[in-house]
């Protein structure tokens, strides 16, 4: 039975209450969506990590977390950005532990007299100090550029 404003008359009428206009119904449990995100990004940056191409990472967020494809990209991208910042934080610490692995090493192998080993070690790090290879200084040699100015704009 449907009632019309008529037969309401005078009649307090509420709307139903609903999760959009009623506190109450609303759930608070659990973590936040920001802490979600965080669980996501954190999930895809191990799944990086273990390898796979970017749709396969993005399918196993989507399986193991119910979200999006959308969503799946979003949260790959931002874990790029954290694979990133950790590896220009970390890139000087890990030259200077595969420098002093190297000095230890060349030690070894001179003590043993392998000398085509240390000879591949040391251009090594020459490499990471900057010293020129040839093919490296003839590409930094001076060009020469002439520019042709049209006569008619003077």
């Amino acid at each position: 039975m449907t009632l019309t404003v008529a037969d309401l008359d005078g009649q307090d009428v509420t709307e139903p209450r609903t999760v959009g206009n009623d506190e109450s119904k609303r759930w608070r449990g659990g973590r936040g969506s920001s802490a979600q995100v965080e669980q996501r990004v954190n999930a895809c940056y191990a799944y990086i990590l273990e390898g796979g191409t970017r749709r396969q990472v993005v399918d196993r967020l989507v399986q193991r977390f119910n979200i999006s494809q959308r969503t799946g990209h979003d949260d790959y991208a931002k874990a790029q950005e954290l694979l990133k910042a950790e590896q220009v934080a970390t890139r000087s610490d890990l030259l200077n532990h595969i420098q002093a692995l190297r000095l230890a090493t060349v030690k070894r192998a001179l003590a043993k007299g392998q000398l085509q080993t240390v000879a591949m070690l040391l251009k090594d790090m020459g490499a990471v100090i900057g010293e020129a290879a040839p093919e490296q200084q003839a590409a930094a040699a001076p060009q020469l550029n002439i520019v042709v100015e049209d006569k008619r704009q003077g």
